[in-house]
């Protein structure tokens, strides 16, 4: 039931043409606040995943899906992109008038006991861990049978005071956004990752992150260094512009999406 970064959901792909997120000035003077999984009441934890599953039950039209991964430099400014364009269509699409919950996996493995977190609570939560199904192909190897996302099939394919954005943003890649991805596995593992429900919260855990370490600091919300290729030839620049397919009718420019309360964003989180 799990997938991993770069192919939209279907029901993303199906409605973001008509809901692209606009490249504007604005100001932030009541930002929303984005909760952690445990501080949402039995209600809200119940109306965030109608939502999701109302968004990924809409119907499918004839776009192209979203197959281009994010420049290497690009991993935490797309990625807030994309949480905000989710967020977006929960709303506009499903009738959500919440915001985007994260998990702050770091409870969870410093309490050790990530198997158990209210995350994947079968009832509460996105459900519990898969039973083998008795398949050797890639993804299908297991299958979760309890809670709101049970058997459903979607697999598709295969705070660092003195690091500058560069070393923050590779350490926080690998470390520990890549393990989450590898720890639960399935489909969360191979390219296609949005289509598993935990993706979001994962990676709103991730943007918070990144939001703690810059802080309200005018440098740090300025700070975009780096590659956009393995090889670093090409290096990154904060007028780049993000890859997004079928996404969006215009590429948005990752100078919009470095403040979580400037341009089209404007929110915070309940722990920073």
């Amino acid at each position: 039931m799990w997938s991993y970064m770069v192919v939209a959901t279907t029901a993303l792909i199906g409605t973001a043409l008509g809901t692209a997120i606009p490249r504007a000035e604005s100001t932030c003077t009541e930002p929303v606040v984005r909760k952690e999984w445990r501080e949402l009441t039995t209600s809200e934890k119940a109306e965030y995943i109608r939502a999701a599953v109302c968004l990924r039950k809409l119907p499918q039209p004839s776009t192209p899906r979203l197959t281009r991964h994010p420049l290497r430099g690009q991993l935490l400014p797309w990625h807030r992109w994309y949480l905000q364009l989710h967020e977006n269509l929960l709303r506009t699409e499903c009738g959500f008038t919440g915001t985007q919950p994260y998990w702050d996996w770091s409870l969870d493995a410093d309490a050790l006991n990530t198997y158990h977190s209210p995350v994947f609570d079968p009832v509460t939560g996105f459900g519990g861990d898969g039973r083998r199904t008795g398949s050797n192909v890639p993804g299908f190897e297991r299958c979760v049978v309890d809670g709101p996302f049970a058997n459903t099939n979607l697999t598709l394919a295969m705070g660092w005071p003195d690091m500058n954005f560069s070393d923050m943003a590779n350490m926080l890649e690998g470390l520990p956004h890549a393990q989450i991805h590898s720890i639960i596995f399935g489909d969360m593992g191979p390219a296609t990752s949005p289509n598993e429900p935990l993706f979001f919260l994962h990676h709103a855990n991730v943007d918070r992150a990144w939001a703690k370490w810059q802080g309200r600091n005018s440098t740090r919300l300025a700070d975009y260094t780096g590659f956009q290729d393995s090889l670093k030839t090409i290096t990154a620049s904060i007028d780049d512009t993000m890859p997004v397919m079928a996404l969006a009718d215009n590429e948005p420019m990752v100078k919009d999406y470095m403040d979580i309360q400037a341009g089209p964003l404007c929110y915070t989180y309940s722990s920073l």
